[in-house]
Order: structure tokens, then C-alpha cells, then sequence
């Protein structure tokens, strides 16, 4: 019974030891877990915090108390023997519970055998059997428990420092004296970064019990960062900033990362320096945003300002090469360099980072320097030579830069172009020059072709040339040059013709229409409109006539140009030409827009004036045309002969040369050949030429010339000449030069003989039109006066009853129209006739209509001023004849000298006008300032206005009736002299208004317009200079100097005067003050 005793004993004391070790683990995880909880606190709160204190406090109790627990409810499960038999039985169930029997009645009965049966039995079962302890826990319990452990154990040994404090601290229950570390140390610290890099910020071992706060700024406000793991990262930064961190304890310096632009060029500066033929100023360009643009051979100086500090900048050319910038400092570079060629090209600038900048292609470009430009403007087209073969040239050229070596090439047909110098230093940029190209050593024949061009050179080192186009000058023969201003010659006249016979039809419609009218009280519409068709159709005629002129004036200056005709035929034209302008004169402008203005407003007796007055105008206009063709045809005769004549000349010329050109062997024969038979051809021409002058003229009128024709004619059939010419024509075809020579010697004296004999012809043809011309105007003028006297005897009987004389009137009036048509039978009278003589016809003829429309309309007390008029315009129609005879006899009236002291004399009192005009003026404005009074020295002022504009009228006056060439401009002149007039009458009564004013301009206008009307009538090359007629001209002695001066300068009105004016008046004002410093 004892050894069951011990067996039970035995595992008794392993169960309850299971029991025990329950209770400590239970125990020991408590305490694990106490101690946990404390460190979670430690680590959340203060380790000197009061709260803490009394946490520990607080585990500690609850972890004793829990301690007691597991020991004490460990050592209440603790098994007695009874309850270890219990386990036995029941864990090898026999059915008989054994062991718990056994000790059962082992208590009751110790010594019994059955007891010790049992207890025999029971040490047999247990020895025969394995019986086992539980497990102290289930697996998962125990896995669990070690995950627990471990799992704290990793957490404090992670974070060892801390839970060896915060257990130190959980055993002492005393807070230890706390070291934070002092400073932060932050990365990257200062730094350097291009824009939009990543940065990364971090706080290098941080101290784990303070809190890091990481700040920055990029002006002046710092803002928080939020740090993930004590670090921030920036992923594109873009600006510079300043940052720092903080904790409880201490602040970090402030560092600053600084962020840099990639780096680029803020300023470009090119300085270029142009090569010295260019001319140009040095200059600077500050846009072109490095592109170089520049003339060839050009300096340029390049510097850059960049945004950045830079280590270097590099210019990298297309073909590799490299030219390094010389640095001024950190972002300034410079460096020159020569444009030679055109290429691309970058910058490179490297920074301190050792970025490089971004390639921008630039371009170097070469200013292209145009070749020059040269044209021959003048005549700018294929010309036909006139006889004095002079081509006159305008040679207008440019260039960019600069121009030199100016030249005209010359060849003449085939020949080598020959190469003359126009000028060879040319200064500026631009040419224009006249050159006048002399053939007459270039031995040229009718026929022959001179091609001609320009040629010239810019000033850069590559000598551009440009050449003109080239031109064609042919040397016509006169017969060719004759046809041709025959063939426009006779277009105007069929144009005057056909003008002519329009303007009689228009006379008769209106004539009809005028009669119809005088029938009616009160027009109709359909009547003004029908007048107003006329009207139209003669304005219409008078431009074409007007058009006819200056187009005649062109054939003029053609056929001096040319030399065709004598100065003698030509200035008969320059006359005819003359006439032609005469036809649409003022008058006839004047009546028509009377007519005009009549039509539109109508009244019945003033459109009956104003229909008169229009017949008068249309009447003298088919008249002057009627005398323009007359002229025409009268002076064929002239330039057939001097036709015949230069036909004659032109042949002498050619074989004069053709002779010299004999001699020399150079030439070839087969063109010296061909050269005789071109002059035969112009002898046949001659002939021909003849034949129609003999044609032309008339017996008895003509019997001189005829005589003189026939003898010439005579003359050239018995002298044999066209044998001689063929003889030597065929001599030159066999190179026959010396036979040849013989024969044109002969020639050559021929027709030298010849052409004597065609002059004599033209000098007779010359004076028997100038005898037959004087004797009809002596014929005029005896008749003139005679009508004259009678004319004085009829006015001395007028005693206010105009029918006694009326009749005498009528006669009279027809007489002088008899006589004046008698005188213009003799066509060549219109040519020495002045051009006052017309206005005083038609100033005499108005007078005498005047008496008879008093007569008809009672106006009787009127018409002693018109006999007035009458007796004055027929004296002065003779003293214009008598002038004409003088100055035809002289040989004056058409010379430059009398032209220039016109002139003279109309810039001067233009001169003194303007002087008045601006005077005149200023005396209005100061009356006007006076509320339109006048004191007594503004009336005296005005009289000496009156009285100086007086005598300019008078000086004008006397200039019309003695100088001729004034009376080719009696129009304007009259009308002058008119408004002059009008002013000096309007001064004397102190009258001082806005229309002196405008009549004053007036005046000034139409002066000018005189002196560009002379001016322009000075066309002929050939004009005889003769000494100035002197002019009794009166200066001003009565104009005050000083004021005018005073005035003439502070005008500030003078700027609004034209500039011909302006000139005028500072011309007449710098007189003034040279008369005043005298």
C-alpha cells in the first residue's frame, strides 16, 4: 500500500507543479504586459510628468494584486491523492476505479488484507501502465504565449534606449534627468540647383523624443513643411528659398538654395563696323537678338549680357568650328569677327553647374550689295539723229554704296565699239548727268545705225557692272527727215481744217438760233438747252484747236532741232505757232463764260449782249484759224526750197567724205561702192524735189525764183553729174580708187555749184515775201490814218443826235475792215504784225459796236466816250503798224534782249508788289484792330500805296505799248494794268476791304504766270543775243523802307504764300536791307 502511496504521491506532485508553473507564467505575462503599458505611456507622456507617476503607481498595484491572484487561485487547484487516483482511473478506464477504491478504503481499513490486495493490484496496474501528465498548456496556447513575448521583446528592443529608460524608470518610479541633443543638422545645407530640379530636405539623426518642424520662404512669409520621416523632397523647384528646422529645444541655422535659370543671353549688342567703299557710320543693333546681318568684309564687335554668371560662351558654327567669347565678368563676353561668308550658328554658355545652354540657331547673313543700276533716260527709246548729229543724253544711275567709272560704249553698224569716259570719280550714291554724244567725227551716212549704251561700276571690291539697255540712233537723210514732218505738218493742218468747217457750221446753227431768239420775248428751255449744245461744241473746239497748237510747237522745236529749216522759216513758224495760241485766246474764254453764266440765269436783253458778243468771238475765231492756214501754205514754198537745199548740202557732205574715205585703203571698196550709189539715189531725189518746187510757184508772183529754177534745172541736165556719179561708183566696184577720185572731184564741184544756186533761190524767195509784206503794211497804215482824220471830223459834229453821223460810222467801221482784210491778202504780214495790233482791233471794233448798241438802246450819253475809244484804238493800230515796219527794218522784236529786260522788269515790280500786297495787309489788320476807322496816318499811307500802285500801272502801261515782246503777252498784261487801276482807285477815295486784298493776289498770280509764259517761249538753241532795251522804270522813292521791312519780316502769313512767292518777297526784302545798311 505504500508504493501505491509514493506512485500517487509522485504524480501528484507533477500535477500541482503544472498547476504551479500556470500560475507563474500567468504572473509573468501580467508583468509583461504591466510593464508594456507603462512604456506606451512613457513614450506619450513626459518622462518627469506627474501622471506618469501615478500610472507607475497604479500598474504596480493592479500588477501585484493580479500577481496574487494567479498564485493563489494556482494553489487552489491543487490535487490531493484522491483526486490524482480519480485522473489515474479515468485515464485507463478498467471500469473499476482502482486506485480511488484502493485509497478509499485504505483510509477506512489500513491493515486490511484487502486492502493490501488492492493495494497490490493497484501497484501492478501502475506499473504495468504509462500513465500521462497534462500538457501544462494547449499548443496554441503556448505559440500563443511565445508570439506575445517575442512580440514585445521585438518592440523593446527596436526601440531599446527608450524601454531601458522607461524600465529603469518603471522599477525606480523616479523621473531621470533628461538629454536632448542641442543642435539639428540639416542636408543638403547651402545649394545650388537649376530651376525645376528635385530637392530633397532631411534632418540628419534627429533626436527621437523632440518634435522636428521644417519652415521655408521664398519672399518674407515662412510656411510650414509637413516632414514624412523627418525629411521633405521638392520635386520641381523653381525659386530660390531659405529654410530651416526646429524642435522643443533648439533651431537649425537658416540655409538658403539658391535656384538658377537655365542660363540664356538678356542682351545683345552688334557693333558693326561697314567696310569704307560702303560709307556708312558705325552702328549698333540691339534687336537682332544675336543674328548678324551685315555688308561682305564688314567688322562686327559682338558682346552679350547673360541672365546668369556663366564660366564661358562659345560661338559653335554650322561646319564645327568654335570662336570663345573674351570675358568681361561673369555675364558680360565679347568678341569680334570679320563677315565673310553666310553660315548658322549657337551660343554655348556653361554655367557653374556645368549646364550647358540650350542650342538656338542663329544666322549670319550677308546684306546683299546690288549690283548698280544704270539706264539712259533720255531719250530712253531708238532715236532718229538730227542733222547736227548731237544726241543729247541724260545718263541716270545708283547704287547702293557708291559708283565710279561711268562710260558710254559706241559702235557705229558693225565696227568695234568704241568707248568714251563720262566720269570716272563720282561722288554719292546717285548719278544723273547730261552728255552730249557728238557724231561728226564719226563720218556717218544716211542710214547708218550707232548703237550706244552706259556702262558702270559700283565702288565695292568686287567692281559690280551694270550696262543700260542699248539704244539705236539711225542718221536719217533729210528727204526721209522731211517726209516725215511733211506727213505731221500736213495732219494739222487737215485738223485746222476740218476745225474750221465745224466752226463755220456751229456759226450758222447759231447765227439761226440767235435771229430766232431775237423774235421771242422769253426763251423756252428746249431754246437753252440748244444753246447750251453750242456753247459746248465751241469749248470743245477751242481745246482742239489748243491741243493743235502745242502739238505744232513740238514740230517746231523737231525741225530746229534737226536744222531743216532757216532761222528765218523756222521763226515764221514759231509765229504761225503763235497765232495758233491766239486762236483760243482770253477774249474768247471770257465771252464764253459770259454766255455761260447768261444761260443760267436768262434774261431777254442780257442774252441778246452776251449772243452778240458770242457771234464776234466765234466770227474772230474762224477768222484767226482762216489766217492760220493761209500762213500755213504760204511759206511750203520756203521750206520746199530749203528742203532742196539741205538735200544738196547732205549730198555734198556725203561725198566730201566718201572721197577721204577713198584714200583710205583700210576701207572696203565693195562699201565705198555701195556708198556712191546711195548718193546717186539722193540726186534722183533732188531732181524730183525740184520738179515739185516748180509745181509750187506762181507768175508773176514768183518770176525770180522761177528765172533761178529754171537756170538750176539747165545747170544739172548739161553738167552731167549722174554720169560722174556712175563712173565713179563703177571705178570703186573694180577697186578702181584712183579713176574713182578723178570722177568724184567733178562731182563734188557740181554740186557744190548746185547748192550755191538753191540759196540764191531761197534768199529771193525770202525777200520778195518781206518786200511784197511792207508795202502792204505801208498800204494799211496810209488808210488807217486817213480813216483817222475822218474819224476826228465825224466825233467834232456829234451834238447829242447820234443819226447825223451814224452813217459816216458805218462807213467807217466797213473801210478799216476793208483795209485790214486787204493787208492780211499778204499772208507774211502776219508775221512781223505785234500782237497788241490784235488787241486793239478787237478793242476798236467793240468800241464801234458799243456806239451802235447806244444808238438802238438810247443810251446817247455814252457815246462820246465810245468815239473816244474809237479815234484812240485807230491811232494805236497805226502806231503798232508804224512799230512793226521799225522793228522789221532793225531786225528786232524777236530778240533775247528784249525778252530779258522784260523779265527783269517783271521780277522787280513783282518785287515791289508783293511788298505792297503784304503792306496793304497789314494797314487792314490794324484797321480792323481800330473797329474799322482810320487815323490820319493810315489815310497818307494809303495815298502812297495809291500812288506807287499808280505808277507801277503806268510803267506797265508803257512797257505794253513799246516793248514787243510785252505785246505777246497783252492779254495778261492788260488785265494787270486793269486791276491796278481799279486798286489805285479804290486807295485814292481811302477805301481799304478784302477785294484790294484779292485783286492784289491777283495781280502777283498773274505776274508769275507771265514770267513762266516768257521763259518757256525761249525754246531755240539759235537765238540771237541783242543788247536789252533800257526801260524808263521809275523805282519807288515813297515807301517806307523800314516799315515794310518790319512788317515783311514778322509776318507770320508769309508761310502760307506759295513758295515762288515766298522767294519773291525775300528777295525784294533783302534789297531792302541792303538799301538801308547803305
Amino acid at each position: 500500500m505504500s508504493d501505491l502511496t509514493k506512485y500517487i504521491q509522485k504524480y501528484r506532485q507533477r500535477i500541482n507543479l503544472r498547476f504551479a508553473l500556470q500560475a507563474i507564467i500567468k504572473a509573468l505575462i501580467s508583468f509583461l504586459l504591466a510593464l508594456h503599458i507603462y512604456f506606451l505611456l512613457w513614450l506619450n507622456m513626459p518622462s518627469q510628468s506627474m501622471a506618469l507617476f501615478y500610472a507607475n503607481i497604479g500598474i504596480r498595484t493592479c500588477l501585484i494584486l493580479v500577481i496574487i491572484y494567479f498564485l493563489l487561485s494556482g494553489y487552489r487547484n491543487f490535487w490531493h491523492n484522491l483526486a490524482v487516483a480519480r485522473f489515474l482511473d479515468k485515464q485507463i478506464d478498467f471500469k473499476d476505479d482502482l486506485f480511488q477504491n484502493t485509497l478509499e478504503l485504505a483510509e477506512k481499513e489500513k491493515d486490511s488484507p484487502i486492502v493490501e490486495n488492492l493495494g497490490t493490484m493497484a501497484k501492478k496496474r501502475i506499473e504495468e501502465n504509462r500513465y500521462k501528465i497534462p500538457a501544462l498548456y494547449p499548443s496554441w496556447v503556448v505559440f500563443a504565449i511565445l508570439f506575445l513575448i517575442l512580440g514585445l521583446g521585438t518592440i523593446w528592443a527596436y526601440s531599446y534606449e527608450d524601454f531601458r529608460l522607461a524600465f529603469k524608470q518603471f522599477y525606480t518610479n523616479q523621473g531621470q534627468e533628461v538629454i536632448y541633443k542641442n543642435f539639428i543638422e540639416l542636408s543638403p545645407g547651402n545649394l545650388t540647383i537649376g530651376r525645376n530640379e528635385a530637392v530633397e530636405i532631411k534632418i540628419l539623426n534627429p533626436d527621437p523624443r523632440l518634435k522636428h518642424r521644417l519652415f521655408y520662404r521664398i519672399d518674407k512669409q515662412w510656411r510650414e513643411l509637413g516632414l514624412a520621416d523627418n525629411r521633405y523632397i521638392f520635386q520641381r523647384l523653381d525659386n530660390s528659398i531659405e529654410y530651416y528646422a526646429e524642435n522643443e529645444v533648439c533651431k537649425s541655422p537658416v540655409f538658403k538654395i539658391q535656384v538658377l535659370d537655365e542660363p540664356i543671353v538678356k542682351k545683345w549688342f552688334v557693333q558693326y563696323n561697314p567696310p569704307a567703299y560702303s560709307g556708312l557710320p558705325t552702328w549698333t543693333d540691339t534687336l537682332s537678338y544675336g543674328n548678324i546681318e551685315g555688308l561682305k568684309h564688314s567688322r562686327v564687335k559682338l558682346s552679350l549680357t547673360t541672365n546668369i554668371p556663366v564660366e564661358s560662351a562659345v560661338m559653335v558654327f554650322d561646319d564645327a568650328s568654335r570662336l570663345p567669347l573674351q570675358a568681361i565678368d561673369k555675364n558680360n563676353y565679347i568678341t569680334q569677327l570679320a563677315i565673310e561668308k553666310p553660315c548658322s550658328w549657337y551660343l554655348e554658355l556653361t554655367d557653374a553647374l556645368g549646364r550647358k545652354s540650350k542650342p538656338e540657331e542663329k544666322h549670319i547673313r550677308i546684306l546683299e550689295d546690288n549690283p548698280p543700276e544704270i539706264n539712259i533716260t533720255f531719250p530712253g527709246q531708238d532715236v532718229n539723229l538730227n542733222q547736227n548729229m548731237l544726241l543729247p543724253l541724260i545718263i541716270e544711275a545708283d547704287d547702293d554704296y557708291g559708283l565710279k567709272n561711268c562710260t558710254l560704249s559706241i559702235q557705229i553698224m558693225t565696227s568695234e565699239p568704241q568707248v568714251v569716259n563720262v566720269q570716272s570719280v563720282i561722288p554719292g550714291k546717285m548719278f544723273v548727268t547730261d552728255f552730249l554724244l557728238d557724231l561728226k567725227d564719226a563720218n556717218l551716212f544716211p542710214g547708218d545705225v550707232v548703237t550706244y549704251w552706259a556702262t558702270i561700276y559700283d565702288n565695292s571690291p568686287e567692281q559690280q557692272k551694270a550696262e543700260s539697255t542699248r539704244f539705236k540712233a539711225r542718221f536719217p537723210s533729210i528727204e526721209e527727215i522731211y517726209r516725215e514732218i511733211e506727213a505731221r505738218e500736213q495732219e494739222k493742218k487737215t485738223e485746222l481744217e476740218t476745225a474750221l468747217q465745224k466752226s463755220k457750221d456751229l456759226q450758222k446753227e447759231f447765227e439761226n438760233k440767235r435771229r430766232e431768239l431775237l423774235k421771242q420775248d422769253n426763251p423756252k428751255w428746249e431754246d437753252k438747252k440748244q444753246l447750251e449744245k453750242i456753247l459746248q461744241e465751241q469749248e470743245n473746239l477751242s481745246e482742239q484747236v489748243q491741243n493743235i497748237a502745242d502739238n505744232y510747237q513740238e514740230l517746231i522745236n523737231k525741225m530746229q532741232a534737226n536744222e531743216t529749216l532757216s532761222p528765218e522759216t523756222l521763226q515764221k513758224m514759231q509765229k504761225i505757232q503763235e497765232l495758233m495760241q491766239e486762236i483760243n485766246n482770253e477774249d474768247l474764254q471770257k465771252a464764253m463764260e459770259k454766255f455761260s453764266n447768261t444761260l443760267q440765269n436768262i434774261k431777254p436783253e442780257d442774252l441778246k449782249k452776251a449772243m452778240e458778243n458770242f457771234k464776234f468771238s466765234m466770227e474772230d475765231f474762224s477768222k484767226k484759224i482762216e489766217q492760220t492756214l493761209a500762213l500755213l501754205e504760204s511759206i511750203k514754198k520756203e521750206q520746199a526750197i530749203q528742203k532742196a537745199l539741205q538735200i544738196s548740202e547732205e549730198m555734198e557732205k556725203m561725198q566730201k567724205t566718201l572721197s577721204e574715205r577713198t584714200m583710205d585703203e583700210k576701207q572696203n571698196y565693195k562699201d565705198l561702192a555701195s556708198d556712191q550709189k546711195q548718193i546717186s539715189d539722193t540726186y534722183d531725189k533732188l531732181q524730183q524735189e525740184l520738179d515739185k518746187i516748180d509745181k509750187m510757184l506762181e507768175s508773176p508772183r514768183d518770176n525770180q525764183v522761177i528765172n533761178q529754177l529754171k537756170d538750176l534745172k539747165q545747170d544739172m541736165q548739161n553738167s552731167n553729174l549722174k554720169q560722174d556719179l556712175q563712173n565713179s561708183q563703177n571705178a570703186l566696184s573694180q577697186n578702181q580708187r584712183s579713176q574713182s577720185l578723178s570722177a568724184q572731184n567733178q562731182a563734188l564741184e557740181k554740186i557744190r555749184r548746185f547748192s550755191l544756186k538753191l540759196n540764191q533761190m531761197k534768199e529771193s524767195m525770202g525777200g520778195g515775201n518781206q518786200q511784197r509784206t511792207m508795202q502792204a503794211i505801208q498800204t494799211a497804215i496810209r488808210e488807217l490814218l486817213i480813216f483817222s482824220k475822218q474819224h476826228e471830223a465825224t466825233a467834232s459834229r456829234y451834238r447829242n443826235d447820234p443819226y447825223v453821223i451814224v452813217q459816216d460810222l458805218i462807213a467807217q467801221s466797213e473801210g478799216i475792215q476793208i483795209s485790214l482784210n486787204k493787208m492780211f491778202r499778204e499772208t507774211q504780214v502776219l508775221m512781223i504784225i505785234p500782237p497788241k495790233f490784235f488787241i486793239d482791233v478787237n478793242e476798236t471794233n467793240s468800241a464801234y459796236r458799243n456806239i451802235f448798241s447806244y444808238i438802238n438802246e438810247s443810251q446817247f450819253y455814252q457815246i462820246p466816250n465810245a468815239l473816244n475809244s474809237v479815234q484812240k484804238g485807230i491811232n494805236l493800230m497805226v502806231y503798232d503798224l508804224m512799230q512793226a515796219l521799225q522793228n522789221a527794218s532793225s531786225g528786232a522784236g524777236s530778240g533775247g534782249g528784249g525778252m530779258q529786260s522784260l523779265l527783269q522788269m517783271l521780277e522787280q515790280m513783282s518785287q515791289e508788289q508783293m511788298a505792297m500786297n503784304i503792306l496793304t495787309e497789314q494797314l487792314f489788320l490794324q484797321m480792323q484792330a481800330q473797329g474799322g476807322k482810320m487815323d490820319s496816318a493810315m489815310q497818307q499811307q494809303i495815298q502812297r500805296l495809291a500812288e506807287d500802285q499808280e505808277r507801277l500801272a503806268e510803267n506797265l502801261k508803257r512797257a505794253l505799248q513799246n516793248n514787243p515782246e510785252a505785246q505777246k503777252q497783252g492779254n495778261v498784261l492788260k488785265q494787270i494794268t486793269e486791276e491796278m487801276d481799279a486798286i489805285t482807285r479804290q486807295l485814292k477815295n481811302n477805301q481799304l476791304n478784302p477785294d484790294i486784298l484779292e485783286r492784289q493776289e491777283r495781280i502777283i498770280s498773274k505776274m508769275l504766270d507771265a514770267q513762266r509764259s516768257i521763259n518757256k517761249r525761249e525754246f531755240t538753241e539759235k537765238r540771237k543775243a541783242e543788247t536789252g532795251e533800257d526801260m524808263l522804270y521809275k523805282g519807288n522813292t515813297k515807301i517806307d523802307l523800314e516799315a515794310l521791312r518790319r512788317s515783311g519780316l514778322l509776318e507770320e502769313g508769309l508761310r502760307a504764300y506759295p513758295k515762288e512767292y515766298q522767294q519773291v518777297i525775300m528777295q525784294y526784302l533783302k534789297e531792302l536791307n541792303e538799301a538801308i545798311n547803305k
